[in-house]
């Protein structure tokens, strides 16, 4: 049960920008650009919100729960080395600042562009800018633990001898009461914390792009151009607070002996420093770099990606009445935005879970050649031309591949043929969109833990279903007097009301496995009028 606290955050921004066009000769224009942008740290009101974690600072409780370990250690860590350091500090108490992690002041962005005309009809364009992203309000929040305070309910202190809660009385010993900074190192003891980077990074992402148009006849435009970006300082989650990977298992299939000895019993030594903690714990929890805690996690500025596009566009420029769009991206995005392993030193690099191979846009416009001004109707009465004059159709199309699956640890007790994974198109479908009996271990009892993860989360070849869209809108406009004009406008949305797919499920224990339960295929109606003076 949470008891939950109010908060009101902020935190300021200041942009400023110069730019310039410059027409070197009749063939060339250059654009130069430079932008700064200043945002301060989030601070909170009434200062209610966690700051850091104190890494080195010892906890309330370690004298005497290093004096419990002391009667009973383990042979991995000797008495003397058994340490409980660390807790959450707070902003504004005990010397920490208001703002709850250091702001920065370089984030410079240039930006540079060039258009140059090869041939009366073939112009090159090319562009690079740098662009930060936000650390505010619109991206983070405040870190109230201590100050919203959930009580866990513990059924057992003693590893299931004994109940100490039951459904009539789940919480006997009460509710925790949230402390506030009072609490100090000792909040959330027993729970999971997470706290701020006392030395936040804004992300950025640099973009860059080159290619040619060239005009056809009869008023076609044809564009080509490869389209690059690379973020850099991404943000990514890190739980601190793991097993050193020398105690996990590095075999292929389920190595019981390694988990029974991770999981086998000792008496805790936190056991009467609060009452959240029972009489016993694990030597893998005895192993945890701050065992009084649950996770301890922290998002910093680690992760990076990078994306590749070819992107060609082709152009029936409005003229007799009609215009029309094609547009086709050819496209792979790579990222390292989480871990692998918690212990790994570095993000996993993978197939990101945005990367979309194939996109596919095809729009136009057309004007019914009916009405006064128009090929037919030229001399329609004019109240005959209010009604059926003038008239608009346009349409849109959409195709573009679907997301990569992704998977559990499953490929590493894999052992069939991965090219007899994926299913032709023709043998897909909701009940069956992968081939379950290629190879995957679905045994329960077989599945891994307490082991080094190698298997991707992603792969290429294996993906859920893509998006197909058609969309479809007719508009007039109502010439009232020479002032005002009155238009009407009806869309439908997914006019055929084509099922986009969700991703099937993933896990080989599952009875669902290889199953897709979910789809949109929403079909919207909308229709609006307005008077425009």
């Amino acid at each position: 049960m949470t008891r939950s606290a109010s908060y009101a955050q902020q935190n300021t921004y200041m942009g400023l920008y110069f730019h310039d066009d410059f027409k070197v000769t009749p063939k060339l224009t250059l654009n130069f650009g430079l932008r700064y942008e200043l945002e301060s740290p989030i601070t909170e009101r009434f200062d209610r919100s966690v700051a850091g974690f104190a890494f080195n600072q010892s906890s309330p409780i370690e004298a005497q729960a290093r004096a419990n370990y002391a009667a009973s250690p383990i042979p991995e860590l000797p008495a003397d080395q058994f340490r409980v350091r660390g807790g959450l500090t707070f902003a504004g108490v005990g010397g920490n600042p208001r703002n709850l992690w250091q702001g920065e002041k370089n984030n410079f962005m240039p930006r540079l562009g060039f258009a140059y005309q090869l041939r009366p009809k073939t112009v090159l364009r090319g562009g690079y800018g740098l662009f930060f992203d936000s650390l505010g309000v619109n991206a983070s929040g405040v870190i109230q633990t201590g100050y919203s305070l959930s009580t866990p309910i513990q059924a057992s202190l003693d590893s299931g001898l004994t109940y100490v809660a039951t459904n009539r009385n789940p919480f006997p010993q009460g509710l925790l009461e949230p402390l506030g900074a009072k609490g100090g190192l000792a909040t959330n003891l027993g729970q999971s914390v997470s706290f701020f980077a006392d030395k936040r990074k804004h992300p950025y992402s640099q973009r860059w792009s080159g290619g040619f148009q060239q005009l056809l006849p009869g008023q076609f435009l044809a564009e080509a151009s490869y389209v690059g970006s690379r973020g850099t300082r991404l943000q990514v989650g890190r739980n601190l607070n793991f097993l050193p990977a020398q105690y996990l298992s590095r075999l292929p299939v389920r190595d019981q002996t390694t988990i029974n000895y991770l999981s086998q019993s000792f008496p805790n030594p936190l056991y009467g420093t609060n009452p959240i903690y029972g009489t016993n714990i694990s030597r893998s929890g005895l192993l945890l770099p701050y065992p009084q805690f649950g996770g301890v996690s922290v998002t910093e500025p680690i992760g990076y990606s990078w994306y590749h596009s070819l992107q060609v566009r082709g152009e029936k420029r409005f003229s007799r009445g009609y215009t029309f769009q094609l547009s086709y991206t050819w496209a792979k995005q790579m990222d390292a935005t989480s871990f692998l392993n918690a212990s790994d030193p570095r993000p996993y690099e993978t197939l990101s879970d945005q990367d979309r191979p194939h996109r596919l846009v095809v729009s136009w416009i057309w004007e019914l050649p009916f009405g006064r001004g128009r090929r037919f109707g030229g001399t329609l009465p004019r109240p005959v031309d209010f009604v059926a004059g003038g008239w608009q159709l346009s349409g849109m199309t959409q195709r573009q591949s679907g997301p990569p699956l992704d998977w559990g640890d499953v490929w590493t007790l894999f052992t069939g043929n991965p090219d007899s994974v994926k299913l032709p198109k023709s043998q897909r479908s909701v009940d069956r969109w992968f081939n379950i009996n290629a190879g995957f271990n679905g045994n329960s009892a077989q599945q891994l833990a307490s082991h080094i993860r190698v298997s991707p989360w992603r792969f290429s070849n294996l993906r859920a279903d893509g998006q197909a869209r058609w969309d479809f809108a007719i508009r007039k406009d109502f010439k009232v007097t020479e002032k005002v004009k009155m238009q009407f406008q009806a869309e439908v949305v997914n006019a055929w009301n084509h099922p986009n797919l969700y991703a099937p499920t993933t896990s080989p224990t599952s009875s669902t496995f290889g199953a897709i339960f979910g789809q949109d295929h929403t079909r919207s109606w909308i229709m609006s009028a307005w008077v425009k003076f």
